[in-house]
């Protein structure tokens, strides 16, 4: 399945790095997909899992889940069946 767009949420991530999530892929265990951007690389792509864990990047590209706006997101994502 693709990744279904979602209106992006501006947040960071634990080390404090912009990030932003603009989708939900409802079939991969990463469900959240969008963007960080860090220091050394500029803007890279990011999928994170459920609990803000971000695949195959450092522990400060994790996001900080502590946002209304991000629960949302997840709860969004389960209900997808994520």
């Amino acid at each position: 399945m693709a990744t279904i767009l979602i209106a992006p949420v501006v947040t960071q991530t634990t080390d404090g790095y912009p990030a932003q999530v603009a989708g939900i892929d409802p079939t991969n265990h990463d469900c959240l997909v969008g963007t960080i951007d860090t220091p050394g690389m500029g803007r890279v792509d990011a999928r994170w899992n459920d609990a803000g864990i971000c695949r195959d990047k450092s522990e400060s590209c994790n996001l900080d889940m502590r946002t209304p706006e991000l629960a949302d997101v997840v709860q969004t994502a389960k209900k997808l069946g994520a």
